[in-house]
């Protein structure tokens, strides 16, 4: 059976599923719909300077009503 006629018929099964097959199907799968992002060892370095930089004053920060005009004002 290919992919697209296994989603096919899942999709079915699940518009017509009771309630206690549902909770059954998303307990087997409840792992794997989180996200499992990870940020690697630089990027995590990066972060925690820029975040000691801002807790210092070292660093110009802005709010997201500051962020969003400055996009909004940016000429194109």
């Amino acid at each position: 059976m290919n992919t697209t006629i296994i989603k096919d018929r899942l999709h079915e099964y699940i518009e017509k599923a009771d309630n206690k097959h549902l909770e059954a199907i998303y307990t087997l799968l409840e792992k794997e719909l989180e996200p499992a992002f990870q940020y690697d060892t630089d990027t995590l370095e990066m972060l925690y300077q820029r975040r000691e930089k801002h807790l210092k004053g070292e660093s110009k920060s802005h709010t997201a009503a500051e962020a969003i005009a400055s996009v909004r004002n940016t000429k194109k």
